[in-house]
């Protein structure tokens, strides 16, 4: 009897043992990633000084925020670019923070509805109300990117072991492009989270039809938040749920599979439904208008959308060494699953790699080649490399014990570098920002020139400053309408009561010259794809601004303590990687 016990108890302890290191990493893990998102979560927040933050496309979350209503019925987000999922998660997180007095949007909605966004900028408590609506639904991307990291962490753990585990959830942990987005309030992070969510249980199914079931419900759910999963998520489970099954059971599995997915997207959308023409719309223009046209000059004469995003956007999202990591986690992940792997390793393969390719293959021929839409392969980057730390132990009798340290060694200094990749972009929401910056120079250079002579003190000149286009988020916010044509309308009333006077020349240098204005101001996020192009407008504009003195607001990844650029892309950070350091010029026309 004595015999017996001793094991059991021996088995018992290592069980605790094992749960009390998981959740001693969970913890650790948790910790980490939320600090590298929490940190600089104020960043481009809504002031007196802009309306809109930073961000370009937190407005179009925020906006539906505020004009629904729960109590009225009325709930159409009247926007479906894409789902509204997410917009419903900020909009009752709104309620709950309004509940417990956190939040007061009346001054906001009074000014909303009295004025528009000139009503906003006139108010200082409606734009710190807006504000705070902006780190809400920051809060919650924070949330589901510590959230991913966790489910990583649990799918690796289950697969390859505790080590593995911690390798592949600390890497989607400091992958620059996840923590870098997971600072916004977009929608990005959260489709990452429920996509990753529906691929783990449909892995991890292993034949039950209940489970496939809440797979393709958590699909749904994400193509609630971004319409782009759907092909690739219905084509994955319906592989996995359908292979080597009878005709007749075949079709039954297909049609519960695609019944359960719309269900899932018509619970986080119903407004596809109850209002399908603003739905199609929107979706529409989003799916096969815009992927087609492109976005402007900015992936205009890129090339090959797949080498694009894999020589361009990869880089910069993982950094090189993720890369090498992921890919020979990959090929041996398919090795395994065709060799003697168990059902779990075998189906885990089958379905991070199908879903990577239905997602990859169509992506790469849109127009539009955002970093970003690449977020949801992330977590299956970092899946595949925790399986390299497994690589050797296979081969215990082939491979030496100092070959082995070495491979493992390797793994962490790629992990480690990658870590540095991630501080070095959270780095970069440190103030100040280049807009600021350049802001308070031109606040200087303003006061200057109105102290100069008796008619600028008394208003007889004003200070003119010549742009390309209206402001936006690249430029300073000399103007408190930094919303692009969204803002256009607010732009207009204000210049007439203005300080100073805007002029928007585009790329026309004779309209500069005759306008003779006092200063030119540009972001790179102008002037950058133009001359990339080789304009010839844009060529000569920039050959006559070369002329004069100018003063560059510009911000390099650097590491904390270290004034000296930290550099892991191979060519510059993509378009939507910069929103956080664009660099600004101001040319001095006239003094």
């Amino acid at each position: 009897m004595a015999v017996q016990t001793v094991p059991a108890t021996s088995a018992t302890q290592q069980t605790r043992a094992e749960r009390l290191q998981s959740a001693m990493w969970l913890l650790l893990l948790a910790a980490t990633s939320a600090a590298l998102r929490l940190y600089g979560l104020a960043w481009g927040l809504p002031n007196p000084q802009r309306v809109h933050s930073y961000h370009p496309d937190e407005i179009t979350v925020i906006v539906p925020v505020l004009t629904m209503n729960l109590f009225t019925g009325d709930l159409n987000p009247h926007f479906f670019n894409y789902g509204s999922l997410f917009l419903y998660a900020v909009y009752f997180a709104r309620l709950f923070a309004e509940g417990y007095g956190w939040l007061d949007l009346t001054p906001l909605l009074r000014a909303l509805g009295q004025a528009g966004w000139l009503g906003v900028a006139a108010s200082a408590t409606a734009t710190t109300e807006l504000a705070k609506v902006h780190l809400l639904a920051r809060s919650l991307t924070v949330a589901c990117g510590v959230a991913t990291v966790l489910l990583v962490f649990a799918w690796a753990r289950r697969l390859y072991g505790i080590t593995a585990a911690v390798i592949a959830a600390t890497l989607l942990a400091v992958f620059p492009l996840h923590v870098q987005h997971s600072h916004f309030a977009t929608v990005d992070v959260p489709l990452t989270l429920l996509t990753t969510l529906a691929l783990f249980v449909a892995a991890t199914a292993d034949g039950s039809e209940r489970r496939m079931l809440w797979a393709a419900f958590w699909a749904g759910l994400a193509t609630a938040v971004k319409y782009s999963v759907a092909p690739a998520l219905w084509l994955t489970l319906a592989l996995l749920w359908t292979w080597r099954v009878p005709l007749r059971q075949k079709a039954q599995r297909l049609t519960m599979l695609t019944v359960v997915m719309l269900a899932g997207f018509l619970l986080g959308c119903p407004y596809a439904a109850l209002s399908f023409h603003e739905f199609w719309r929107d979706f529409y223009w989003e799916t096969f208008v815009h992927s087609r046209i492109g976005h402007g000059y900015v992936f205009a004469d890129t090339g090959n959308g797949h080498w694009f995003h894999l020589s361009v956007n990869l880089p910069a999202a993982t950094g090189i060494p993720a890369i090498a990591l992921a890919f020979l986690g990959g090929v041996s992940a398919i090795a395994r699953a065709s060799d003697r792997a168990d059902a779990l390793v075998r189906r885990t393969a089958v379905t991070t790699i199908a879903f990577a390719l239905c997602y990859f293959v169509p992506l790469g021929f849109a127009q539009v080649r955002f970093a970003r839409y690449l977020m949801p392969l992330l977590p299956l980057m970092a899946l595949w490399a925790g399986v390299c730390w497994t690589l050797m132990a296979q081969r215990r009798g082939v491979v030496t014990p100092i070959a082995r340290a070495a491979w493992r060694c390797a793994i962490v200094a790629a992990v480690g570098y990658t870590a540095l990749c991630g501080v070095a972009v959270t780095h970069l929401f440190t103030p100040p920002d280049p807009r600021d910056a350049a802001a308070q120079w031109f606040t200087a250079f303003a006061e200057r020139w109105r102290t100069r002579s008796p008619e600028r003190l008394a208003g007889t000149e004003t200070l003119t400053v010549a742009m390309h286009d209206l402001p936006w988020f690249y430029t300073p916010p000399i103007c408190p309408f930094n919303g692009g044509k969204k803002t256009e309308a607010a732009f207009w009333a204000w210049q007439s009561i203005a300080p100073l006077r805007f002029l928007f020349v585009g790329d026309d240098v004779a309209t500069l010259i005759s306008a003779h204005p006092h200063l030119f101001i540009a972001s790179d996020y102008e002037y950058g794809d133009r001359l990339r192009l080789r304009l010839r407008d844009s060529q000569l504009l920039y050959r006559w601004l070369h002329r004069y003195r100018s003063v560059t607001f510009r911000k390099d990844p650097t590491l904390p303590l270290l004034d000296i650029p930290f550099r892991w892309f191979v060519k510059p950070l993509p378009h939507d990687m910069r929103y956080v350091n664009p660099t600004v010029k101001i040319f001095v026309l006239r003094e």
